[in-house]
Formats: structure tokens, C-alpha cells, sequence
């Protein structure tokens, strides 16, 4: 059934002496039907009303829950008996790569019972005639394998505008916007990835705008999204924050900069061109009154004009396992396809005045980047729990590679040297000329010659925290001290500054060493 209007609906006008034939009864059944269905379709939607949860029983079957579900023809889809069933016996589902993810899925179906003897085709046909008595609504679970369109449920497209960014075989990436943001405010540009291989992701492009603006105050700016190297899925939203232009009644074109657009999974580096173009508009009136604006002006036909598809229960992340595979994760309806009660949403206290907004949540995590570049920190507000998730990215450590010089600075203390005194050597010339330099400095053991005699003692330089090594064959015998170094890069010195806090020598020796970038 695609697309059905159901209208204009036409009923039985019943007589005396009318003659009732097979027609006549399937219009009664009919008319009621469409009626129904098209008040489903008009005042709930579509998607779970309750129950179908699904979960993973062991490493290769799932069980689908009892519940209800409307689709998108307005058909309640009705499962009475909890299904318990292995994922190789649901159609659709293909034994190939199984790092990836799949969808459970649910559609209406209509199945014939209760066969029995026709009689009145005896009459005009030689053989036995047989038919059913019944028609039994049900409904059939089914695999797919490819993610959706964003953009395929609900009105979502009043609201925001989804585009797709690139596609193969191995990964989708989608980009998504609002459709209108007031002057001077924060709009989220969102990144979706749908990934279906093990090979750790990255992808960077220029987003082209005339009238938002990133953190740095430009025009556009830079989406980059690095797939953390822990914890890695299968699926990824990321927002990305932008202002607004300050200026009411803009029209704006969202795209991305040709030539820009750089997709890396593993040692493989695409550079597709992307025809990704999406409107913004900015609007004086509040966003919600414009979004309303437009949603009742929906004439009957733009409503009803949705194609049938199934409900989406669960994506189900898949790992291979030698030549078989497992289960690694359910996500209950993924693309939130609910219907909901509206009279229970207000009791709740979701709709109407409701209920008090609750304290802000937060998350944090870290992800590690190239050595070289600035540090980030990405911020996304999600409005469905109240929560800021704060994501920072740290460069790697660089290597540093180039010219070095080493030394020891001998600092002589106190005979009997005061906890927390700091000493201080002479200026020292490092030798790699003017400009920035690396210092390394570590405290060496006394050069006692009954001292070296001790094998643990031989040659051994102690950096950082020294008590670590206590009561252990490797405890230090030098004094325990802070250091530090002070560079003076103009003059291609340095000095290394002392705090004793315990001394049974009379000379620190600090070793330094003094690294220059190529």
C-alpha cells in the first residue's frame, strides 16, 4: 500500500430489498477502515505506541517484547506473544561482513485462515473450489541493512534539512541543519555517521555560509570529527556550534567548499566533491511560531503524502567472530519513531504547564588529536535529558627532533641547609645559539668513589618524584630536591634553580640536556 488518501470515503446506503453482494460487505469493512486509519495517520502518526522492546537473549537471537505500533499508512501493528528468534532465520538478514550495524524492523501484514469449501463456486466449476474465512491482521519482522534517510520520518523536514554528504559500500555521512534560527542566536550544523567497518574514522570539511559565522567570528568554518581510538561504534551525532547573522529576513546556503571535504578510514584517504546545499533562513518571529506556521498550513494532500515504510524497533551492532559473528549492541528505536498518547503525556506533566526544568546534566570526555594542532573543546546541548556534553581534544605529544647539547651544572649547598631553601647556578651557555630551546635537567648521585663501588649506584640520574623509589634497591643517595630552569633566549642560556628538602651532600650535580627543533 503506498501512499493511501483514503478519501473521499463512501458508505452503504441500505433499502429493503436491496441485494447485498461481496462488494457491498468489503465497502462497509472498508469505510470503516479508511476512517480509522486516516485519524491514526492525522492525529497520532506513526511508530511505537507501546512495548516491542527489543533485546539480545545471547550472542546470535533476539526477543521482541508484546506491544503496539502505528505505521505510516495509519494500520495498528499488534504483536500479542513475545517472538524469540535467531537473526540468521529473520528475512532479509545476509551472511557476509558482520562488522556492522543492521536494523530490525517491523511492517503490517495481513495473512488468509480458516480455509473452507466454497460452495457457490461448486455450481459453476467442476474441481472443488476452496477459501478462506478469515483474514488475520499480523505483521512481519524483517532485516535491513542500509540506514535510512534522516529526513524519511515524521515532519522533521518543517524543522531541520538533512543532506547526504558521501556514500559507499563502507560508510554514510549526512549533514544536519536547522531550517530557521533567529538573528544573533547559537544553531547547531549536526554530523551524522553511519559506519559498517572497523577502521577508525576521520572526516574534515569547510562549511561554506554567507550569513553564520564559527567561534573565530569568520564566515563558515571547519567541521572535524575524529573517531576516538577507545570505545569505538558504529554510529556517530555530532554537533558543531555557529551563530547567526543579526539580521532578520536572510537567506542563507549552507554548503560545502569544493575541493574541501576529506574523508580518512584507516590508511584509505577519500577526497570526494559533495553537492550538499541546505537553506537557512533567518526569521524575527520566534523559531517555534514559524515552524508552527508552516506545519498548519500543510494542505490534506502534503499530510497524507508519505510513503509507507516500516517501523524501525532496533539497530543492532554486529562483531565478526572468526568466520560467524555476535552481538554487540541494541539500540532501541533509533530513529525515535514513537506515537504517543497525548492525554498520558500531560498527566506525566510533558505537556501543558509541566513540571519544573530540572538542573542542567554534563558529560565530558577527551579524545586525542595530531600532534601540532590547537587544542578544541566541542560543546552540544541535548534538550531530550538537559545535558551539555563537553568534548575536549588534546594534541599528542610531539617529538622533538634536531640539535642537542648536555652538561652538568655543580650547585654547592649549605653544610647543613635549610628545608625549602632554594640555590641557584651561574648562568649557563647551552651552546645551541639564540632562540627557544628544550630543557631536560636530572639530579646525578654523588661521584663517591666507595659510592660507585654499589652496582644500583654505578650511574643512575633520578627525574621527577624521587620517593617512589624508597626502601627499594634503586632509592636514591643524592638529595631530594625540586628543580627548575629558567631560559634566556636571547642570550642562548639558562639557569637551573634548586629546592632542597633533604641534603646529605655538599654539591647537587644537576645533569641537563638541551634539545633545539629543527
Amino acid at each position: 500500500m503506498k501512499n493511501p488518501r483514503y478519501y473521499p470515503h463512501e458508505r452503504n446506503r441500505y433499502f429493503y430489498g436491496k441485494l447485498l453482494t461481496v462488494r457491498d460487505f468489503e465497502t462497509e469493512q472498508k469505510y470503516f477502515n479508511d476512517k480509522r486509519r486516516m485519524g491514526n495517520r492525522l492525529l497520532h502518526g506513526a511508530g511505537v505506541v507501546c512495548g516491542l522492546q527489543v533485546v539480545a537473549v545471547d550472542d546470535k537471537t533476539i526477543s521482541v517484547e508484546t506491544g503496539m505500533a502505528l505505521d505510516y499508512s495509519g494500520r495498528e501493528i499488534i504483536v500479542a506473544a513475545p517472538v524469540t528468534q535467531k537473526l540468521s532465520m529473520i528475512d532479509g538478514f545476509a551472511n557476509n561482513d558482520y562488522a556492522k550495524n543492521i536494523y530490525l524492523c517491523i511492517g503490517y501484514d495481513e495473512r488468509d485462515k480458516e480455509p473452507v469449501y466454497s460452495v457457490a463456486s461448486s455450481s459453476t466449476r467442476p474441481e472443488e473450489v476452496g477459501e478462506h474465512n478469515r483474514i488475520q491482521e499480523s505483521y512481519h519482522l524483517f532485516i535491513r541493512e542500509d540506514a535510512p534517510d534522516p529526513s524519511n520520518f515524521g515532519f522533521s523536514r518543517l524543522v531541520e534539512d538533512t543532506a547526504l554528504l558521501y556514500s559507499d559500500a563502507q560508510i554514510s555521512v549526512w549533514q544536519r541543519c536547522p531550517r530557521y534560527v533567529n538573528p544573533d542566536d547559537l544553531l547547531e550544523v549536526t554530523l551524522i555517521v553511519e559506519k559498517k567497518m572497523s577502521e577508525r574514522v576521520v572526516i574534515e570539511y569547510e562549511l561554506g555560509g554567507e550569513y553564520i559565522y564559527g567561534a573565530d567570528g569568520k564566515q563558515g568554518g571547519r567541521i572535524y570529527f575524529q573517531e576516538p581510538e577507545q570505545e569505538q561504534q558504529t554510529a556517530y551525532e555530532v554537533s558543531f556550534p555557529f551563530r547567526a547573522a543579526s539580521h532578520a529576513g536572510l537567506v542563507d546556503n549552507l554548503v560545502v567548499r569544493q575541493g574541501r571535504l576529506r574523508i580518512q578510514m584507516g590508511p584509505k584517504v577519500l577526497e570526494p566533491e559533495s553537492e550538499c546545499s541546505q537553506i537557512l533562513q533567518i526569521v524575527a518571529e520566534p523559531v517555534k511560531e514559524r515552524i508552527m506556521h508552516e506545519y498548519l498550513n500543510l494542505s490534506l494532500d502534503q499530510y497524507l503524502d508519505k510513503e509507507d515504510q516500516a517501523i524501525y524497533l532496533a539497530r543492532i551492532s554486529l562483531l565478526q567472530i572468526g568466520p560467524s559473528f555476535m552481538i554487540e549492541k541494541v539500540d532501541p528505536v533509533p530513529f525515535n519513531e514513537y506515537a504517543y498518547n497525548l492525554s498520558d503525556l500531560f498527566k506525566l506533566g510533558i505537556l501543558g504547564s509541566g513540571k519544573a526544568q530540572e538542573p542542567y546534566l554534563t558529560r565530558a570526555s577527551a579524545y586525542l588529536m595530531d600532534a601540532g594542532e590547537q587544542p578544541r573543546l566541542d560543546v552540544r546541548y541535548r534538550p531530550d535529558n538537559n545535558q551539555f556534553d563537553f568534548d575536549l581534544g588534546i594534541p599528542r605529544p610531539q617529538v622533538i627532533a634536531g640539535e642537542s647539547t648536555t652538561g652538568v651544572a655543580e650547585i654547592e649547598l649549605e653544610v647543613s641547609p635549610k628545608a625549602g631553601k632554594s640555590y641557584f647556578s651561574d648562568e649557563i651557555e647551552h651552546g645551541l645559539g639564540a632562540g627557544p630551546v628544550y630543557i631536560v635537567t636530572g639530579v646525578e648521585e654523588s661521584t663517591d668513589e666507595e659510592l660507585l663501588q654499589i652496582p644500583q649506584h654505578s650511574e643512575q640520574i633520578f627525574f621527577g618524584a624521587f620517593e617512589v623509589f624508597q626502601k627499594s634497591n634503586y632509592e636514591s643517595l643524592a638529595p631530594r630536591m625540586a628543580i627548575g630552569a629558567v631560559l634566556y633566549p636571547e642570550r642562548g642560556t639558562f639557569r637551573i634553580g634548586i629546592r632542597c628538602q633533604t641534603a646529605n651532600v655538599a654539591v647537587a650535580r644537576i645533569r641537563w640536556w638541551a634539545y633545539k627543533q629543527a
